[in-house]
């Protein structure tokens, strides 16, 4: 209701605010592709120089590539998620400026995610202290699509403002119409720097040792072998409503039937559910202060997480919890700004304590009914570019069950943080695993326990559904039988998503009826009954 009545005004808003940017941008080389998207220059619109980077002290710092200050043929991404990479680098002129503020002088070790399908010399400066290293060379096929590299030695920083450099002094990059569509979680064909991580050596190693400490356990999900994934969208449709739920938000959830939903998912087999909090839009149907906090309106009187969790315990099976943090959907950019989420800001961390708010509330409100967040989407390609604590959310997380599992997803692409506990790559529709040899300290999707996501027929129903289901399964059922059997011997959960309709009644089937007896078959092939 409210969204509705908002979305005209937050359009114009973000219209007007894009115009305003776009006339102060900094201007960027032209990439070869000529792509008409969005300009980096609207997000990260301030002179580097006048804001440099804060590096946190016994802690790691997170700098986007677009953050820096460019010379020469370096040109920034386009779209949603590729304005925070940058590209180019043709020659030993083109390079890259970061201004980081070290709260004392110090040696920091140094790491970039970034892809190149060669191996190219790269140069790393500030001051007097250099480090010159080879490319780390892609050797696996498929994710990460870009990858984190750990540069050897370290660069020596005073306290105060520093510029560090970044260049290829010995470039062999040509020019690609690959480019135009630039994106962080991709490998476009040729050098692309995302980010680049700063944090002694000390502290990077006592990061570690802290996350190892209040490492989540998942045992019980390999024990379970395998739970379902349901999607309650903010852009889903129900059964016979010609409206995106978050038009009736409120109603979806006064008339969720939490009986007859435990009801369907008991047939699966499933031992958890991994219920989506928030997706598509940030529309959380339960009270949270804090959420209220960040903007009225996007909250519930009525529990239904709470409700969905004690109902789903009576019968046996365990609670999930997936989080989107509102990056894109319904009317993402009021909440956005409402929530802090200004990647060109000087300071983001008005971000990064409203998620902490809003994870722990829920964390200490459920205890130790819920499980954890078993997947935060987004996290590399949406939130890692406002340099989130993630300490702070994995602690708020735990605060109520120090055992709570997280999955922060990094997609197609490298860790975000060692206080991940879960792999959270999904394959949607292939029913596939993670490389397992990317899987374990210091490589490429961190010390993390594995384990699998992908759907059985679709995430949510992306259109009006006019009383019926479109579609069903995308394989035999035999090849999902055979699946759940060869990754419940591996020891590697799946949790598996089907389609529900937006409106949760007994009065039209839920799920697909051909997707229901999939998982009723794998639910006799691995549950014996």
């Amino acid at each position: 209701m409210i969204l509705k009545t908002n979305r005209l005004l937050a359009g114009i808003l973000v219209c007007l605010q894009a115009a305003t940017l776009t006339l102060h941008a900094k201007e960027l080389a032209e990439d070869p592709g000529k792509s008409d998207s969005l300009r980096t220059g609207q997000w990260y619109r301030a002179d580097p120089a006048s804001q440099p980077v804060k590096l946190r002290l016994n802690d790691l710092t997170t700098i986007v590539a677009a953050r820096a200050a460019s010379e020469g043929d370096i040109y920034a991404g386009r779209g949603m998620t590729g304005q925070h990479g940058v590209a180019g680098f043709y020659s030993a002129d083109d390079q890259l400026t970061f201004y980081v503020d070290a709260p004392e002088s110090d040696d920091y070790a140094l790491s970039i995610i970034f892809a190149s399908p060669d191996v190219q010399t790269m140069e790393f400066k500030s001051g007097a202290s250099v480090i010159t290293t080879p490319s780390l060379e892609r050797t696996w096929k498929q994710a990460p699509r870009n990858w984190r590299q750990h540069v050897p030695e370290v660069l020596s920083l005073k306290k105060g403002v520093n510029q560090i450099t970044f260049r290829l002094p010995g470039s062999t990059v040509k020019p690609s119409n690959k480019n135009k569509g630039l994106a962080t979680h991709i490998d476009q064909g040729q050098f692309m720097l995302f980010s680049i991580e700063l944090g002694t050596p000390a502290a990077r190693q006592a990061q570690l040792e802290r996350a190892q400490a209040i490492k989540g356990d998942s045992s019980w999900m390999v024990e379970g072998k395998y739970g379902l994934f349901v999607h309650f969208s903010a852009n889903m449709y129900g059964w016979n409503r010609k409206e995106k739920r978050a038009d009736w938000f409120q109603e979806s959830v006064k008339m969720f039937d939490v009986q007859h939903f435990a009801d369907q998912v008991e047939r699966t087999g499933a031992a958890w559910v991994t219920f989506t909090a928030t997706h598509q839009g940030f529309l959380w149907p339960a009270p949270n202060q804090a959420v209220d906090a960040v903007m009225p309106g996007r909250t519930t009187e009525r529990d239904l997480l709470m409700e969905i969790i004690d109902e789903l315990a009576e019968r046996g099976i365990a609670t999930l919890f997936y989080l989107h943090s509102g990056y894109n959907g319904v009317d993402p950019e009021p909440w956005r700004e409402a929530l802090g989420a200004d990647y060109g800001a000087a300071d983001v961390s008005r971000f990064n304590d409203n998620m902490v708010a809003i994870l722990r509330e829920c964390s200490l409100r459920y205890g130790k009914k819920l499980k954890g967040f078993g997947y935060i989407d987004g996290c590399l390609m949406h939130d890692y570019p406002l340099d989130p604590h993630w300490e702070s959310w994995a602690r708020a997380i735990k605060a109520g069950n120090p055992d709570a599992v997280i999955g922060f997803s990094s997609n197609q692409g490298p860790t975000v943080s060692p206080f991940s506990d879960l792999s959270t790559r999904d394959g949607g529709a292939s029913l596939a695993e993670a490389n397992p040899e990317l899987i374990g300290p210091g490589k490429q999707f961190g010390d993390v326990d594995p384990a699998w996501w992908c759907y059985v027929d679709t995430w949510y129903p992306k259109k009006p559904m006019n009383g019926k289901w479109i579609g069903g399964p995308k394989k035999p059922t035999q090849a999902y039988v055979a699946y759940f059997k060869q990754m419940a011997k591996q020891g590697v959960p799946v949790t598996i998503n089907m389609a529900m309709t937006a409106d949760v009644s007994d009065d039209h089937p839920i799920f697909n009826p051909e997707s229901m007896a999939v998982m009723e078959a794998v639910r006799k092939a691995i549950r014996g009954k």
